[in-house]
Parts: C-alpha cells; structure tokens; sequence
C-alpha cells in the first residue's frame, strides 16, 4: 500500500512538473512573437532607409542587394538635421526642466502644506487634463502672441515654466509619490531648523528621483515628438524641429523617398533610445511607486 502511495505522489510530481515546463514554454513562445511584432518595424525602418528608392516599396520587404549608407548624408544635404536635432534637443530639455520646477513644488505644496481651497484647486487642475489641446489651442496662441513669444523657441518653452502642458500630470504624479515620504523624516527636519525649502530640496527631491526621472523622460518625449506646437509658433527655417523636418520628407519633391523618410525617423529615434536606455531603472521605479498603470 505504501508502495502504491508512493508511486501515486511521484507520478503526480512528474505531471506537475511536466505541466509546469508546457505553459513555461508556452509563456517564452508567446513572449518571443510579442518581442518580434515589436521589433519587426523597427527593422523595416532600418531596412529601408538603407535601400534604394526602387527597393523601398518592394513587398513582402527583403534585404536591399546594395547597402546605401550614403541616404544619410543626403538627408542631411537636403535639409538641416543637425539644425532641426539641435532645436528639438533644446525646447525639449529646457521644457522639461520647466515642467519638472513647477510640477514639483506645486506637488509639494498640495502633499504636505495646508491651505484654504487645497482639495478643490486640485480636484480643477486634475479636470486640466481631460480637456484636449485644441480646445484650448487658439487662446493659448493669441495670449503668447501678445506676449511677444510668436516666431520664437521661448513659445514652446516657457509656458512649461508655469505649468503648462505635461505640468497638471506632473503634480499629480509628484503628488502621489511625496504623499509615500514617511512624515517623519519631515518633523526631524522640522527640529533641526529646516524649512520648507530645505524640506523640498534636501529631502523630498532625492526622494522622489524615480518619479521625477518618469516624470523628465514622459515629458521628454511629448516635447521632442510635438508637432503642433512648432507649426504653429515658429516660422523661421533656423528655428524649425526634427518633427517639422520629417514633414517635410514627406511632401513636397520628396515624397516619393521613403528611404531618406526612415533615415530621418531614425535620426529622431536615437535621442529617445538613449533617454529610455539611461533612464529605465528609475523609469520603472517610479511607474511601480506611483501606480500608473499603462
């Protein structure tokens, strides 16, 4: 009877075990094709901004019979990337550096400071965000206008100093992670004579470096993939962005190289691979602490 009991328990081991090792397997297959439909048009992309022009349209897409690693250089012939790289890289780091100012000490402000109308100025800037920019698109234009920003970077840049764009999801993101900051590292601060300056930046900054490195690559990318907002307030070529210069391969006399398009794509993509490669252990830190879920 033992005996029997006992080749029982091991045939069940092994079932289990066997069945643990299908869906093991199962699961890497199902990750495998995911990894490829991702990884799939980026190789397109790469592909083809080394082909010729005839070889672009080819379908189903194969590997080019001559790799045209000049189809960079003629981009940058055609029009001035590393102008257009340089502009995008500056309205984006300074308006994420202005973002990440006013983002941060209004989240201070509503996680630990008590003041009248507290609850309710939150709940109204949190509702910000549910209303599109179009809406808000032509007024925002007349007002920066007569402030004299038309025609210049400082329209896309200094806005984001007073909480403008990705600023109402910065508090609420801020928020979330300085309301986690145990109070009393605040109160021991509090006795050895820090104020609530000191309190910001000594404690809760480095505290909150996950969130702010989520909060500096997600504002990051709005600001370098950001469209609209250089077709409407620049107008010289010198000031124009690497998303004006992609529109602009695709019209025109260009419209038929879809090479030198996937070559400008991924001149535009390096900047964003690199943040993401640098920044991915905080990334993923804040998105854990703070409870956004995708």
């Amino acid at each position: 009877m033992d005996n029997l009991t006992g080749w029982q328990e091991i045939s069940t081991t092994r079932a289990t075990r066997s069945a643990s090792i299908t869906r093991n397997w199962l699961l890497y297959v199902l990750l495998i094709g995911i990894a490829a439909m991702m990884v799939a048009p980026f190789l397109w992309m790469l592909i083809t901004s080394l082909s010729n022009p005839s070889e672009a349209y080819t379908y189903p897409p194969s590997l080019p019979k001559q790799w045209r690693f000049e189809n960079y250089g003629e981009l940058f012939d055609r029009l001035p990337f590393g102008t257009f790289t340089f502009n995008s890289l500056k309205i984006s780091i300074l308006a994420t550096l202005g973002t990440l100012f006013s983002a941060s000490l209004a989240a201070y402000a509503f996680a630990r400071m008590e003041f009248r109308g507290k609850r309710t100025l939150y709940w109204i800037i949190l509702a910000t965000m549910m209303i599109p920019f179009q809406v808000t698109m032509i007024p925002v234009f007349f007002l920066l206008k007569t402030l004299g920003f038309y025609g210049s970077h400082a329209a896309l840049i200094v806005p984001h100093w007073f909480g403008f764009g990705m600023g109402a999801f910065g508090i609420f993101l801020l928020r979330q992670f300085f309301t986690t900051v145990p109070r009393e590292l605040e109160e021991a601060a509090r006795i050895d004579g820090a104020g609530s300056l000191r309190i910001f930046w000594s404690i809760m900054l480095p505290t909150a470096r996950p969130a702010l490195v989520t909060l500096s690559v997600l504002t990051f990318m709005a600001h370098w993939n950001d469209l609209i907002g250089p077709v409407l307030y620049l107008t010289d070529t010198d000031q124009m962005t690497l998303t004006i210069g992609l529109a602009a391969l695709g019209g025109g006399d260009l419209i038929a190289r879809v090479d030198l398009l996937m070559a400008g794509a991924l001149v535009s993509l390096l900047p964003i691979l690199v943040l993401f490669v640098v920044a991915q252990r905080f990334f993923v830190q804040g998105i854990t602490a703070t409870g956004i879920k995708g």
